[in-house]
């Protein structure tokens, strides 16, 4: 660049990758591990165009609302956060390609999912979550311990479940694990792809 300082991104950035339906502690531990690693943390969102199904409760910019809020109440430093939605693709093969070109670029990809680890090009420089406690800690079981009136605020940060609470999250989950099989047909119908 003439008459000035050429600009290279040089950021050492960790990648995150989830639906985030809730975001919960373990998700918070992996950003907190991100941000003790790299310089800055990028969370992709993923399949922000699902939502009000059992699986998919949340909505985008809710799951947004609950990440942001989390990592800020946390004392993350915002400033080296991104949280990005990113849609789904269809084809495995260039799933990581399409969300390489939505995001900034990163050095790092944190997951202890083995098949989003199969789905990466070798090229790319993979580490596993150091807290692990998937049993413990993943949407399904928080979604159905919700539906049960189980004790699942313990298992999301504080500004999660307050923000469940308030948008009347926990009747939403209840009324969509009811409709949970005419949901299915209508997707099934309609030609849309059911998530798990």
């Amino acid at each position: 660049m003439e008459g000035g300082l050429e600009f290279v991104d040089s950021t050492n950035r960790g990648l995150m990758i989830g639906r985030y339906q809730p975001f919960h502690l373990g998700h918070l531990s992996l950003a907190e591990q991100i941000l003790s690693e790299c310089e800055e943390l990028v969370v992709a969102l993923g399949s922000p165009e699902a939502s009000f199904t059992f699986n998919d409760p949340f909505t985008a910019g809710e799951r947004i609302t609950m990440v942001h809020e989390s990592l800020k109440k946390r004392g993350l430093q915002m400033s080296s956060c991104y949280v990005i939605p990113v849609p789904n693709s269809d084809n495995n093969y260039t799933w990581f390609e399409s969300i390489r070109s939505m995001i900034p670029k990163v050095k790092t990809v944190y997951s202890g999912n083995q098949f989003v680890q199969l789905l990466l090009p070798e090229t790319v420089n993979v580490k596993s979550p150091s807290f692990v406690k998937y049993k413990i800690f993943n949407g399904t079981r928080i979604r159905n311990l919700i539906v049960r009136n189980g004790n699942w605020q313990d298992l999301v940060p504080i500004p999660v479940a307050l923000f469940i609470k308030e948008i009347d999250g926990v009747s939403r989950l209840k009324r969509l694990k009811k409709t949970q099989g005419e949901q299915q047909r209508v997707l099934a119908t309609s030609g849309l792809k059911k998530r798990n």
